[in-house]
């Protein structure tokens, strides 16, 4: 952030010590520890469980034996390859971060950005998944910011993926699609890609899947639906009910296109935006397959929230 007066730089940072601590504040009264997550990934391992991040973009070093690594692109990804080694069965836990994440710009230099973020191991997904919406909501509401906060279900998409038989590039291709809400773009997909009759009405329409989860379920009563994707729109309205419904008018959208650039959602994901910033301020959701493939499947969830973005909205409106 550039800054004309060194009083206007000393302000915001006066804003960042008070909001940070803020953030402290409730992870500890919540239950969750602080934890330091490690700076170095192993880059075939990384890339391997995230196919749709962007390659260049991350940093690459050279380890002392040959080996690439990449400057911490995610923070979930480093408290689990930590945390799952040492895990024993019956464990629960709820730690924090306060970290930063890297990655390399058009430009070739090197972003930084702030982090702050909570995960719940080893907890019943119910319960988690409860707990983690109510969190994102008690955070945002603190710092008397308009926000709205879009849910999905990852199981969703995934099974009319399965169903629509898409080779592995396509999909990547309607991924990309929907990650950006193009419609353009997915007219164009329906026309060059091979799906099936029953689906095409579906996928024409499937940027509309978004609303209240009883508007969404009125769209899609026309459509075929597997058992995964109606068993995904059932825990999705099991949570709703477990949220305030003044929340869930004001604050919360369901939409069923809600997309990560990582993999390793399987359930419930979210993201949270405000008014001043085009990209999401917060995002995350379920990734019990990542604990997996650090040796050992528990229930997880999480999110991290972008706190330079944070600080600049809180600033916007309290001028």
């Amino acid at each position: 952030m550039q800054f004309l007066q060194l009083s206007e730089e000393l302000s915001y940072f006066k804003s960042k010590y008070e909001i940070t601590k803020e953030l402290e504040r409730v992870a500890i009264s919540s239950g969750y520890t602080l934890f330091e997550p490690e700076f170095f990934e192993s880059y075939d391992q990384f890339v391997s469980m995230n196919q749709r991040v962007k390659t260049q973009s991350l940093v690459k070093l050279l380890d002392s034996d040959g080996s690439v690594l990449v400057l911490r692109p995610d923070i979930t990804t480093s408290v689990i390859k930590r945390v799952i080694p040492k895990w024993q069965t019956g464990n629960t836990l709820r730690l924090f971060y306060l970290s930063t994440i890297f990655s390399r710009s058009q430009q070739g230099s090197i972003d930084e950005r702030k982090q702050f973020g909570m995960e719940n191991l080893g907890t019943d997904q119910q319960t988690a998944d409860v707990e983690t919406i109510g969190l994102v909501l008690t955070l945002l509401k603190r710092f008397n910011i308009s926000f709205l906060v879009e849910m999905s279900n990852s199981r969703f998409l995934s099974s009319l993926i399965q169903v629509l038989g898409l080779k592995v590039e396509d999909e990547k291709i309607f991924k990309e699609i929907l990650y950006y809400k193009n419609r353009d773009a997915l007219e164009q997909f329906i026309q060059q890609t091979n799906i099936p009759n029953e689906y095409q009405g579906l996928i024409r329409n499937i940027l509309n899947l978004q609303g209240t989860l009883k508007e969404i379920k009125k769209r899609l009563a026309i459509y075929p639906l597997t058992q995964t994707m109606q068993d995904a729109l059932m825990e999705l309205e099991t949570l709703t009910r477990s949220i305030d419904q003044s929340d869930m008018d004001r604050y919360i959208n369901i939409d069923l296109t809600v997309l990560s650039q990582y993999d390793y959602y399987d359930g419930l994901m979210f993201k949270a935006y405000v008014p001043s910033v085009s990209v999401p301020i917060l995002s995350g959701g379920r990734y019990d397959p990542l604990t997996k493939n650090y040796g050992r499947q528990i229930p997880a969830i999480g999110f991290t929230m972008n706190t330079s973005d944070l600080i600049k909205e809180v600033i916007k409106s309290n001028e």
